[in-house]
């Protein structure tokens, strides 16, 4: 909004997505066609910072006076992940997904508590494989999640909290998917096996309240993590797909999960 102690006019642009470095505002006419004088107080554009292109490929034409002191070479170790720029204006929040959002489930021959996958808490989903197709001999299940606040999201972690029991019952492989809306296909955000697939993990009792921020989940709780911090694409709908359980079980159990990121 505008600064509402004053008198301003606006003009919405709520279809433009195209992106410009320059900008040019002409005016065509004003109140007086004789006047020969344009005045306004202040002109406003308000829209979304994008992060900056890269930056240019070398000169082929090297300088012929190189500087007596160079900089240092670059260094050998470069971070894998780099941290991508985020519009300005984003809301940074725990999880993305919301409870009470609409989601549906695929490979589970019965599901129990299905909504607790994205409560606050550790009611604990259950999925049964019994009778459900297998791929390559592994059961696979999955579940689509179209945030209820309806808007364009990035994340950045994706958290997985323990049920009470039945550590086989835990995912340890795993692919995460985004579509900026249901006629777009799925794209691929990360996967691969979780930190905790060859190691123990600590349970959670059912029913515990989950206090978690963005930054971190709730350190009162156990759970695993995987951050995204090079990934900045947008998404409308989200699609988490277990690979494995942990020796191929029939069960898959979650405590809870969380998707922290921001909300555009």
């Amino acid at each position: 909004s505008g600064d509402t102690n004053y008198t301003y006019a606006e003009v919405d642009f709520p279809s433009n997505s195209k992106v410009y470095s320059d900008y040019r505002v002409s005016f065509s006419a004003t109140r007086n066609y004789e006047s020969n004088r344009l005045q306004f107080a202040e002109l406003e554009i308000p829209g979304m910072l994008l992060a900056p292109p890269p930056t240019p490929p070398p000169t082929l034409s090297p300088s012929v006076s190189p500087t007596e002191h160079p900089t240092a070479p670059p260094t050998q170790r470069p971070t894998p992940h780099p941290t991508a720029a985020i519009a300005e204006g984003a809301t940074a929040v725990n999880t993305i997904l919301y409870p009470g959002t609409v989601h549906s489930v695929a490979g589970c021959s019965r599901v129990v508590r299905k909504d607790e996958i994205l409560n606050p808490s550790t009611k604990k989903f259950f999925c049964d494989h019994l009778d459900m197709p297998t791929t390559d001999g592994i059961f696979v299940d999955s579940f689509v999640v179209s945030p209820s606040h309806g808007k364009l999201t990035v994340a950045k972690e994706l958290r997985i909290y323990t049920h009470n029991n039945c550590a086989n019952c835990d995912c340890v492989e795993y692919l995460l998917e985004g579509r900026v809306d249901a006629d777009s296909p799925w794209e691929e955000i990360a996967g691969g096996l979780f930190p905790w697939a060859g190691q123990a993990i600590c349970r959670n009792e059912r029913g515990l309240p989950i206090d978690s921020t963005f930054e971190s989940g709730d350190n009162n709780r156990c759970y695993g993590s995987v951050p995204y911090p090079s990934h900045a694409t947008p998404y409308l709908d989200y699609k988490y797909t277990c690979l494995r359980t942990r020796s191929n079980h029939r069960y898959h159990q979650i405590g809870r999960m969380e998707l922290a990121g921001y909300i555009l």
